[in-house]
């Protein structure tokens, strides 16, 4: 048993402390066991779960579920960088230090004399200082090297097709966007309706059409993966819906009673809208 009290702080320096020093308690020999067999790689993983329940608070406007999720996030973020700390990688200060210095050295339109005139000159600025003073290039063979290769392949897309626009090769308008995924679209139908000796076509020119759904995506300023994640969240909660009247009304879910469940997903939908 560790002797530990815990008391609500007053400064954002007493809290953070407190955090850090619970965490490394946990980590320690008399500590949690499940705690202390955390790996980065885990860890890391729990932060995007925490990041995506986080998300879904902000969707709902559910304030005390920011603040708890927001602080599941703190807490993770915390126990990656005591792991790294145990491991004598560095330590939780000077990773501190790297990223104020670095936010420094990336606004001189705010801490020094350089002069921007809009948001996107902004980002053409933290390229350049990325690039020129930072050292931060790709590789001679390969434009998109500084693009994480552990990506799930929808953000993949997104961060390739960021990272293209950056240098100005982009739809001029979001006509274009849409008319080629309305094309990849044709190209699926037409390959599904002429596949000769496999699917290998079929395959590929859905994952263009996924592509390019992605891109309409990025242009109209949305991120494609909280986009699906909604959408995910919508058909469950709708589902959900139809699953509780199915069992209040005896309807089996199942092949047999497709024109009775539709039936219920209609009045799903038209609750939603009430």
């Amino acid at each position: 048993m560790i002797d530990f009290t815990f008391e609500k702080k007053d400064s954002l320096q007493d809290a953070l402390m407190q955090l850090h020093t619970i965490v490394a308690l946990l980590r320690s020999k008399d500590g949690c066991p499940w705690d202390r067999e955390q790996t980065s790689k885990s860890v890391a993983e729990n932060l995007l779960d925490e990041t995506y329940e986080y998300i879904d608070e902000v969707i709902k406007h559910d304030l005390p579920g920011q603040k708890e999720e927001l602080g599941d996030v703190l807490l993770n973020a915390m126990m990656l960088l005591e792991i790294q700390e145990e491991q004598d990688d560095f330590s939780v200060v000077q990773a501190l230090n790297d990223v104020c210095e670095k936010l420094i050295r990336r606004h001189p339109h705010v801490f020094s004399t350089a002069e921007v005139s809009s948001s996107g000159e902004v980002i053409d600025l933290w390229n350049s200082i990325k690039t020129n003073v930072e050292g931060k290039q790709s590789k001679d063979d390969d434009f998109f090297s500084r693009v994480p290769s552990s990506l799930p392949p929808l953000e993949m897309a997104n961060e390739i097709q960021k990272k293209i626009r950056k240098v100005g090769f982009d739809w001029p308008h979001v006509d274009g966007v849409i008319e080629k995924v309305e094309e990849e679209l044709s190209e699926v139908l037409q390959a599904k309706d002429h596949q000769v000796n496999s699917d290998e076509d079929l395959e590929m020119e859905l994952g263009d059409l996924l592509f390019a759904t992605v891109n309409l995506t990025r242009f109209l300023g949305y991120n494609p993966s909280v986009a699906l994640h909604r959408s995910n969240q919508k058909m469950r909660d709708r589902f959900n819906a139809l699953y509780q009247l199915a069992k209040k009304k005896d309807v089996p879910l199942d092949q047999d009673h497709l024109d009775e469940m539709d039936q219920l997903w209609q009045e799903v939908k038209s609750e939603e809208t009430r």
